[in-house]
């Protein structure tokens, strides 16, 4: 057993030693994205928890998720257009027509 082990240790040494950050810092390095992807997750939960109720935190808490909600949105933006692409009949121009401009929505009208 410990013949294996001390060839197991002596195969694997030269990946650690061409790496050359500690072991501590690799595994951070991995986890971080998850950590991430959870630490939003929860402030979208406390930020909804909050935004039903009344008060500065409700107010707060309801800025905080339009904030969140149009940084999704701009991330995830498709192909911008033109106004003639997009403008409704009778030349009506809204918001949905300048989201439609700004590749935030698609033409459904």
């Amino acid at each position: 057993m410990k013949r294996m082990l001390l060839a197991l240790a002596l195969a694997a040494s030269p990946a650690f030693a061409e790496e050359s950050k500690p072991v501590a810092t690799q595994v951070g390095d991995a986890l971080r994205p998850a950590a991430e992807a959870y630490g939003k997750g929860m402030q979208k939960l406390v930020n909804e928890l909050f935004a039903g109720s009344k008060g500065p935190m409700g107010e707060a808490a309801r800025s905080n998720l339009k904030a969140q909600d149009k940084r999704e949105r701009e991330a995830n933006r498709g192909v911008r257009r033109t106004m003639k692409e997009c403008i409704k009949p009778g030349n009506v121009i809204d918001d949905d027509v300048k989201e439609c401009i700004e590749g935030l929505r698609t033409k459904e009208w």
